[in-house]
């Protein structure tokens, strides 16, 4: 079997995290509402590109409908990892601290674009009573 330096668990990781969660500036979280550990923020932090297209790619939906979500998906935890790959283990501040304005308008932005369809694709319940 071929080595390989794609990593399944920092796929898993990154298919993972909520992009839609921004309660908590510094903090992700998985989908299902827990916080990232210490070493899953380890390993994040670690991701390589390869990984990175490998998450996205993983989590492309059969057809082009959602291709534009996708794109800035992977722009936003590219946005992510710029800094993450930077910042030192004794850091006492988040990856944001260390975002030139700029790209933290840009994450910011694409945040929002993102937390947006994320309302929109949930189911609507119509409960009566």
């Amino acid at each position: 079997m071929p080595q390989t330096d794609i990593r399944p668990r920092a796929i898993v990781l990154l298919t993972d995290v909520d992009t839609s969660r921004r309660d908590e500036p510094g903090c992700l979280y998985h989908r299902d509402g827990r916080p990232l550990t210490t070493a899953e923020y380890h390993l994040l932090a670690t991701c390589t590109p390869a990984e990175m297209d490998t998450a996205v790619a993983h989590t492309q939906p059969v057809g082009n409908w959602m291709s534009e979500r996708h794109t800035m998906q992977k722009a936003l935890i590219s946005l992510y990892m710029k800094y993450a790959h930077q910042m030192p283990d004794d850091f006492p501040g988040s990856v944001y601290d260390l975002m030139t304005d700029d790209d933290y308008a840009e994450f910011e932005h694409l945040a929002e674009i993102l937390s947006a369809d994320d309302a929109l694709e949930e189911p609507i319940g119509h409960d009566l009573d």
